[in-house]
């Protein structure tokens, strides 16, 4: 499922251009850190929610969400790995180690919601109980 805001903010070079090999590429390193930058907010905002806020609904909801986001990001990076890295090896998103850094960070992200839905789901057996 294509990232909307990420499509939406990319140039849409005329089709004619789009043949070029580098500005494809271009194209789609946009799109990776665009949504790179939706990741990291969507981890940020995650961890700036208060626990009180965070009901079962709450987390699966931005769990999902986080999901989707990264299924994304891997999906284009295996594009772009695919298609441009022996074309192109130069190229800046080569250079950078964004996959990486954002990878590092779901991780860190995946643990952290984990913890606080086990912590949910004892406080709640515990009230029950």
């Amino acid at each position: 499922m294509p990232n909307v805001a990420a499509l939406k903010l990319a140039p849409s070079p005329p089709t004619c251009l789009l043949s070029s090999g580098l500005l494809v590429l271009d194209l789609l390193a946009l799109q990776q850190q665009i949504n790179a930058n939706f990741i990291l907010n969507a981890i940020t905002n995650y961890k700036k929610s208060p626990f009180e806020r965070k009901t079962l609904e709450f987390i699966d909801r931005k769990w999902q969400a986080l999901q989707t986001l990264w299924r994304e990001f891997r999906r284009r990076d295996k594009q772009i790995n695919r298609d441009y890295s022996k074309t192109h090896p130069q190229h800046g998103y080569f250079q950078q180690e964004l996959y990486a850094l954002i990878q590092e960070k779901y991780m860190a992200a995946r643990g952290r919601v984990s913890r606080d839905k086990r912590s949910l789901l004892k406080l709640t057996e515990a009230q029950h109980a």
